[in-house]
């Protein structure tokens, strides 16, 4: 009997021993099997986040970059910056014409008023082997319109004072790197078009334009204080606000020397800050400079070339093949005796130039 108890007891032990180890061999073959699982898993997250890092790098480095778009509702493309370096050299004009891309990035349609003629402004990009020098004459519109014989439309646009060059339009793509994104003037003849194309002889996609929408606006082409002027070939440059110098002594130059220059003591002086830059060299100068207040009929005319004070260089007259900085003054009556408005336009006449611009500029701000 004790015998008996002790087997089926022996019995019992040794069953509920097994279960231990089948449940224990179970656990480590699980345990194994999830540590398989999340390793492989680790493996791939591993080779996947290298990927991502070597194809960033990759791209930093090699990519076809396109600069973000201005947050400007009114500016096309990139907002302009002035060149920090003038007098660049022009690089050859580019041979290897089956390397060159062209694409649109963004456009707005014009419909102005009293113009006769609708026109776009595209944002393009341009890629190829840097580097860039690529006439517009390569570019054609499906009216027949070769992009660098424009200069009608151009001036019927200047005098409205409406100015391409506040949206930064280039007349030539010039850049030492690529890719190159650049603003172009597409004018459009034909008011019944509900589209129009430009064809690139270097490559068979062309550029689509809808004219459904025409959203661009005069105010897209005045120019204001602070704005890049430029005429999208030669030179830029910017004007600032006026400061009043009223009471800084004035001089003139005669003969080499300097003589002090004296005006009525009712009057008020004004100095505007001008900075230039000749892109490639050529020789530029401000030949004349007006200032118009608003709802007046007076004109107000730069003080002569030779007029300078001992801190400020007259800017009017001097020639300019590089980088340069001056400013242009003007004198009114004091407006307490002849009231005059603190809006207005100055107008800047730059040598080889058929009309004048102008740039909506207050005083006494």
């Amino acid at each position: 009997m004790i015998c008996l108890q002790r087997q089926i007891f022996s019995s019992a032990a040794s069953h509920e021993n097994q279960q231990m180890a089948c449940r224990s061999f179970i656990i480590r073959n699980m345990t194994g099997k999830d540590e398989l699982k999340t390793s492989r898993i680790l493996i791939a997250a591993v080779l996947i986040l290298t990927a991502v890092i070597a194809v960033f790098l990759f791209l930093l480095q090699n990519g076809d970059h396109r600069p973000a778009a201005s947050s400007d509702p009114d500016t096309i493309g990139q907002k302009a910056a002035l060149a920090s370096q003038g007098a660049m050299s022009v690089p050859s004009e580019t041979s290897e014409m089956a390397s060159l891309g062209v694409s649109v990035n963004d456009y707005r349609v014009f419909a102005l008023d009293g113009l006769g003629f609708r026109f776009v402004i595209a944002n393009v990009h341009v890629s190829g082997t840097s580097p860039l020098n690529v006439p517009l004459s390569h570019f054609t519109t499906s009216e027949g319109i070769r992009l660098d014989q424009v200069q009608d439309y151009v001036n019927a646009l200047e005098e409205k004072n409406l100015f391409l060059g506040r949206q930064n339009v280039m007349f030539s793509l010039i850049s030492e790197t690529s890719p190159l994104d650049a603003n172009l003037f597409i004018p459009v003849k034909d008011a019944s078009l509900d589209s129009v194309t430009v064809s690139a002889d270097f490559q068979k996609q062309v550029l689509s334009f809808s004219l459904k929408e025409p959203k661009g606006t005069e105010g897209m082409l005045t120019y204001t204080d602070g704005d890049v002027i430029t005429d999208g070939r030669t030179y830029q440059m910017t004007v600032s606000k006026a400061r009043e110098i009223t009471g800084e002594p004035l001089y003139q130059t005669v003969n080499g020397e300097d003589q002090e220059y004296l005006l009525p003591s009712t009057t008020k002086v004004y100095a505007f800050q001008v900075d230039a830059v000749s892109l490639y060299g050529d020789t530029i100068s401000l030949d004349s400079a007006q200032y118009v207040p608003e709802n007046s009929s007076e004109v107000f005319e730069a003080l002569p070339a030779e007029i300078h004070t001992l801190k400020f260089r007259n800017m009017l007259g001097q020639t300019i093949s590089d980088t340069s900085s001056g400013y242009l003054f003007f004198y009114a009556y004091d407006p307490e005796d002849h009231p005059i408005t603190y809006t207005g336009v100055l107008k800047l006449k730059v040598s080889g130039q058929n009309t004048w611009i102008t740039v909506n500029v207050d005083l006494n701000e």
